[in-house]
Order: C-alpha cells, then structure tokens, then sequence
C-alpha cells in the first residue's frame, strides 16, 4: 500500500516536466509500430526485386527533409544493413513546432533500432535531440549518443574516436552548410558502406569547386547570409573526392541537394552507378566569389 502511494506520488509530482506534445503525437503511438511494419514490409520486396528501381519509386521522408529516409531504405535493402551503425554531422531541429529532428539516420535509429552517434555545432539542436530521443519508445531505453562540437579538420577524427567510434560504420551523413569537402577529405577514423552527402545544388555544370577551408564560422555565417549559394562543393567535386576514397554515385534527393554513395565493392548490379548530365553554364549564382578548384 505505502509503496503504490509513493509511486503514485512521484507520479504527480513529475507529471509537470513530462513532453505532453511529444507524447500525444502520432509518432508516438500506435502508428510507430504501423511505420515499422511498413518499412519492413518495404525491405522485404526490395529485396526480392530483379531490377533496380528508379528514384521517384523510393523516396519517401520519415525524418529526413526531403525523401533521403526512403532512399537510403532501398540502398541498405540492396547491400544489407551490416552492423546496424551510423555518423551523422549535422541533424536540425527547427524545421516544425514539434522540434522533430529533420535528420537522415533518426528513421533507421526509431524504426531499424539501429545505433550510431549524431554530433552538432548546435547546443539547442542537440537538447531537442535528447527530447525527442528521450519521448519516442522506441529509443528510450537506448538512445543514440549525442554530441555538441564545432567540427575542424584537425579533431574530427580524434572526436569521432574519443565518441567510441572507428572502424567500418554503415552510415555516415554530413550536412554543415561549410567545409563539408573538407572534413570528408579529413575523415579517416570509420570507413562507412554508405556516404549522404550534401553537395551545392545551385552548382550544377562539370565544375569541381568547394569554398575555400573556413577557420572562422561566425564570419563565414554572415557571409552567407548575404550570400545564400556560396557553401559547400559542387557534385562533381564530391563525386571526384567520393571515388578518390573508394566510393561511387548511386543516386541524388528529389531537391537535389543530397547525394548517396555506396562503397565501391558493394550492389554492384542492383545499385547501377548515376550518370549524371551536368548543364555546362550552370554555375552557382556567387560564382565570382572565392572558389576553390579541386
């Protein structure tokens, strides 16, 4: 009797710090075992198909901005999803009321009960990650680790490797709106099977240009903010830096902005290489700012 009135006790007293619009959202109850069917159902006939399908067959968006959780669902159906971990640098948190996180591994973290390690520049992006991981079932009791850090060249590795990670990872996202090319240039403590990558999209000739590396973020943000293509690398930079590590193009988002890699060695003649068709005089609307060929 004295321990049922306790519990009912702390109850009452936590019921005030409890996520009511997390808890009473659709994501959070029965339809998450409704998408967890579904997507399983998804893999199971990817899996049996005899011909790759198109894009436009496959995306869909769960977590993702766009339809990148779709995507990478028939990639991993077609090569396996091996150990079940993800890398991602840079998951938003502002994009609805909500604060869900608009991320590309989230999907296979809450419906795959996969695990991996998501590290943001953003203190307030990583607390409304641990919300959001903390409310769903379905990673409550095992969360992936999240962490805040300010990314360079010179303690990527030692960060990801102090975070338990190295090794072959099957996934890893990288979307910081900067020196993108160059942390993947640096990146060398995992070896992942599957590469989202975000690329400039207002770059779309055979150009292969990245800004240049940016030590000072705070005022490469304001420059940006005058300047909203000037960011990242082209695709043709990033296919060529891709394919320098042992990687190639399978396929790119609806919106353009994201593209996926396999590992070389991995769907041959299930995930056919993408040929892209460059528009020669397509250039970034600040191509005459400082831009770096690669």
């Amino acid at each position: 009797m004295l321990k049922n009135l306790i519990y009912h006790l702390r109850r009452f007293l936590t019921w005030p710090l409890r996520d009511f619009a997390y808890l009473s959202h659709p994501l959070f109850n029965t339809d998450t075992n409704g998408a967890q069917i579904t997507q399983k159902q998804l893999l199971a006939s990817y899996a049996a198909l005899s011909k790759p399908l198109p894009r436009e067959a496959i995306g869909f968006r769960a977590f993702s901005q766009f339809d990148e959780d779709g995507i990478l669902l028939y990639i991993f159906s077609q090569i396996g999803m091996g150990q079940k971990i993800g890398l991602e640098i840079g998951a938003d948190c502002q994009s609805d009321y909500f604060a869900f996180p608009e991320s590309n591994l989230s999907n296979l973290l809450v419906n795959h009960a996969w695990q991996g390690l998501i590290i943001d520049a953003s203190a307030k992006n990583i607390r409304q990650l641990r919300r959001f991981f903390r409310n769903c079932r379905n990673t409550s009791y095992q969360p992936p680790q999240l962490l805040q850090a300010i990314l360079t060249r010179e303690n990527l590795n030692p960060t990801i490797r102090r975070a338990g990670l190295s090794g072959e990872i099957d996934l890893f996202s990288l979307d910081i709106d900067s020196n993108d090319y160059w942390l993947l240039q640096a990146l060398e403590v995992v070896k992942p099977r599957v590469l989202v990558l975000e690329i400039n999209q207002f770059w779309q000739s055979p150009d292969r240009v990245t800004i240049s590396y940016q030590r000072d973020l705070r005022t490469f943000t304001k420059l940006r903010q005058q300047n909203p293509s000037y960011f990242g690398a082209s695709l043709a930079a990033m296919v060529k830096l891709a394919k320098k590590k042992g990687y190639r193009l399978v396929a790119l988002n609806s919106f353009g902005h994201n593209a996926f890699f396999v590992r070389a060695d991995l769907g041959r003649g299930k995930l056919p290489t993408l040929q892209v068709k460059y528009l020669k005089k397509k250039m970034a609307p600040s191509h005459e700012m400082e831009w770096m060929k690669v």
